[in-house]
């Protein structure tokens, strides 16, 4: 998808997206929409677009943003608008956070800990790989794997993780907000 750049930051893009989603949604042949390695602009632009579509979803209201991250959000967002199971989790952590009072410290909290659970997910990986390393690593070789997997380090790439998905969320509310 191009837009050229006099034609830039006039809604283009996302109308074109939209567009594009509600076409093929109504088609039985389509599983999923999916984008080929997207441009981090076109990340934004998808999540504004699919935010907006599911704000009309029932399983994305706000009384069922509140209980929690479900499979009923899941299968109807991929049932009526082609949107697989990663995307649906991040509209469902931008409009989440849209729901929440972050001035209210349990609030924000909890939104924070169901964010950094899925961000934790390749360090899980990380920590399963060392377990088997220990069984099959010489002593010396184990250290060096183990070095470059410092808890500490983990934390702050989790915690400027954290902060990077809440800046990106915050500019879809925003930009969701003039719409």
């Amino acid at each position: 998808m191009l837009v050229l750049p006099p034609f830039q930051g006039e809604g283009h893009g996302a109308q074109l997206l939209e567009t594009v989603h509600r076409y093929y949604c109504t088609s039985a042949k389509v599983q999923d929409i999916t984008a080929e390695d997207p441009s981090e602009n076109y990340v934004k632009l998808r999540d504004f677009v699919l935010v907006k579509l599911c704000l009309t979803l029932p399983s994305f209201s706000s009384e069922k943003l509140s209980q929690g991250f479900s499979e009923e959000m899941v299968s109807e967002a991929r049932e009526k608008l082609k949107i697989n199971k990663k995307h649906a989790r991040r509209v469902y952590e931008i409009l989440r956070l849209r729901n929440t009072d972050m001035s209210d410290e349990e609030k924000a909290r909890e939104f924070r800990l169901e964010v950094k659970k899925r961000l934790y997910g390749p360090y899980r990986k990380n920590q399963r790989e060392l377990t088997k390393m220990r069984k099959c690593l010489r002593p010396e070789e184990l250290a060096s794997h183990i070095s470059q997997m410092d808890t500490t380090l983990q934390h702050e790439e989790l915690e400027k993780s954290y902060q990077d998905v809440l800046a990106e969320y915050r500019r879809v509310l925003e930009r969701l907000a003039q719409a």
